[in-house]
């Protein structure tokens, strides 16, 4: 059965750790160093909380993975394109 309160708990929880991981790499970077260890740590991070997931929920890990990666990896590389297309970066 369901268990609304719990999911939103949990969802909330990964959220807010999923979030903070980025700034945390933000906060001791290099600054020349900032795109690229943002970016790449952050696909790490999405690469283990997909592989996290996945376990969980009884899936392949390495999918699961893969996936939230792919996916992230597209939604970056979507938001720097706008940005630039918008004169915002680079």
């Amino acid at each position: 059965s369901a268990r609304p309160v719990q999911a939103a708990a949990a969802s909330a929880l990964t959220f807010s750790v999923g979030a903070a991981l980025p700034l945390v790499l933000a906060l001791v970077r290099p600054e020349r160093l900032m795109i690229p260890v943002v970016a790449g740590g952050s696909l790490i991070f999405l690469a283990l909380m997909g592989a996290l997931a996945a376990r969980v929920g009884g899936a392949r890990v390495m999918l699961g993975a893969g996936r939230v990666a792919f996916w992230g990896a597209l939604a970056m590389a979507v938001t720097a394109a706008v940005g630039r297309a918008f004169g915002s970066w680079g």
